[in-house]
């Protein structure tokens, strides 16, 4: 299976990308054209968590799983997740946003209940190293062994971070971290990820509709993969942490 580990379902408010954004049946028609199989939803910044389960529910076209943006700074967020225990396959923070490190306190609930009932953590690692860096990211992964994280934009989406989260992961030799190459330009970094982690610590992912699959599947096919490094990175690794291999 082809699998999109990184779809934004809905519109982001004006305050990020002008408000881009699509509908939601636009999202089974772009994976269709680009013969993909299926992908991880997540929401904006609008965080309309009920709404992209709501399409997750009706479209019959696409096998879609779940990670709700979760904010640690809002109390209810940690009750929908028991409520919604069943329908969720997994947790996105995003630091830059909600303006709350991976690492505070207010986390720490969040990441207990992902560690509980083993379900992938998904990190926005991003420039604003301050708030999202992908040491932040690496320190919570470190502190919750028993997790799985995700670093979103393979750690921050410039080569000088990319390199710095991959030099990371191999010193604190962290066996529970992954990269999604979703916002990265630079093909050659990606394929220096894989040279150092391997190709079962990389996952395809397009930040649709800000990115689109076309883009990262044209990267993934400049890589020169094998064919089983290609199967792992176009689905197999996510297919592995969502727990359905």
């Amino acid at each position: 299976m082809v699998i999109d580990g990184h779809i934004h379902a809905g519109y982001w408010s004006k305050n990020y990308f002008y408000g881009r954004g699509v509908e939601f049946g636009e999202i089974d028609a772009c994976l269709e054209e680009c013969g993909m199989d299926g992908a991880i939803l997540t929401s904006t910044d609008l965080r309309q968590n009920d709404s992209v389960l709501e399409f997750m529910r009706t479209s019959a076209r696409k096998k879609y799983w779940f990670f709700p943006w979760v904010n640690p700074a809002e109390a209810g967020d940690l009750e929908y997740l028991g409520r919604r225990r069943e329908d969720i396959h997994g947790i996105k923070f995003h630091p830059s946003c909600d303006k709350v490190k991976i690492t505070d306190g207010r986390a720490g609930p969040f990441l207990a209940f992902a560690g509980e009932h083993a379900l992938p953590v998904m990190v926005h690692c991003g420039r604003w190293q301050e708030m999202s860096s992908y040491k932040l990211a690496l320190d919570a992964a470190a502190d919750h062994a028993g997790s799985d994280f995700i670093l979103s934009h393979m750690g921050g989406d410039t080569p000088e971070l990319v390199l710095g989260a991959v030099e990371g992961i191999v010193k604190r030799d962290l066996d529970n971290v992954y990269l999604g190459i979703e916002g990265v330009r630079e093909y050659w970094i990606v394929r220096q990820a894989i040279d150092e982690l391997g190709a079962g610590r990389v996952i395809f992912g397009s930040d649709f509709p800000l990115g689109h699959p076309r883009m990262y599947l044209g990267l993934v096919e400049a890589l020169n993969l094998t064919d089983s490094e290609r199967d792992l990175v176009l689905g197999g690794n996510a297919l592995r942490l969502l727990r359905e291999v």
